[in-house]
């Protein structure tokens, strides 16, 4: 499977050399797409996954980056993101997920194809949550785990969560599903993004990559969320804020918390880093919610952070 023609973006955005794109099939007979850059001697492996709406593109600055650390790098677009298999029926809109059928997804792509050596697990937003559930579902799969600004709780604009609650459960009820949430619709390039425009980023050039590559590739876009999607995502979050649940996640775990963020709730981190056995969160107060793609004042910290992480928890 061949890359996708790259946009108008800095050469750290763009495919590395030695790249490589595949399949894996899940059991329900879905093709994910998958990426991968080798590295030459590695004695360990990460698995990066995104959040809601990202794909594998996005993240080409950060697969470098952990291959200079010295890991094998694998990636994987959840199935209705990216160039994995999506609806055939308007396909860019994002339905209700099946988070346990990701969780399982994350595992068995895992076992499947990631060597057995140690493991590192590195996911953002809606992949810190669908992770967190995989650790749980799946404990010998990962030997630690970087979750960067997880959704363990969605700030929603400021509303109560029972209020939220009864505005989906009525669209629900009336059969509105699929139907955008309040204030959500399909995608549109802004032409005028900017760091102050941006909800996820502070950085000139950072803010601006997904953009490029959905611009590039109407097949990458995912548009706003659905009240089916908004449900399940509510519902996953409240499971993992289960403490058995959470007691099963034994690996070491780091989060990164971003103080600006307006997507996800920073207080739920806090609260989440103490229910798990061997957590450790890191808050970044001037941070908006996307962290591998922020300024370098906050990205650098963030990968030093890492780094420290992996030295004492994950040691080669």
């Amino acid at each position: 499977m061949p890359g996708l023609a790259a946009p108008a973006l800095d050469a750290r955005f763009l495919e590395p050399a030695g790249f490589q794109w595949g399949t894996y099939t899940n059991s329900r007979g879905q093709a994910l797409r998958w990426g991968h850059l080798p590295k030459a001697g590695a004695t360990q492996s990460c698995v990066i996954v995104g959040g809601f709406g990202e794909f594998i593109e996005k993240y080409f600055e950060t697969i470098a980056d952990f291959a200079a650390r010295g890991f094998s790098v694998w990636c994987l677009d959840w199935y209705g993101q990216g160039a994995s298999a999506r609806p055939q029926e308007d396909p860019t809109r994002p339905l209700a997920r099946d988070f346990g059928a990701d969780a399982d997804d994350l595992a068995r792509f895992t076992e499947s194809l990631v060597a057995p050596a140690r493991r590192l697990l590195v996911a953002h937003s809606m992949g810190g949550a669908i992770g967190l559930l995989s650790l749980s579902r799946h404990p010998k799969v990962f030997d630690a785990a970087v979750l960067s600004a997880p959704m363990l709780g969605l700030l929603l604009g400021g509303l109560p969560r029972w209020l939220v609650a009864v505005i989906v459960g009525t669209a629900m009820a009336l059969g509105k599903a699929d139907a955008f949430a309040s204030g959500a619709g399909r995608w549109t390039a802004d032409p005028a993004l900017c760091p102050a425009r941006s909800h996820v980023s502070n950085d000139d050039h950072r803010c601006l990559v997904q953009r490029g590559w959905y611009s590039a590739h109407p097949v990458l876009q995912v548009d706003g969320a659905t009240f089916g999607w908004l449900k399940a995502s509510l519902e996953i979050m409240e499971r993992l804020q289960e403490p058995a649940l959470l007691a099963k996640v034994t690996l070491p775990v780091l989060i990164g918390s971003a103080g600006r963020d307006v997507l996800v709730s920073p207080r739920q981190h806090v609260a989440t880093a103490a229910l798990l056995p061997a957590a450790e969160l890191v808050k970044f107060p001037d941070a908006k919610h996307e962290l591998f793609m922020e300024c370098d004042a906050v990205r650098k910290p963030w990968l030093a952070a890492i780094d420290t992480f992996i030295a004492r928890r994950f040691p080669k």
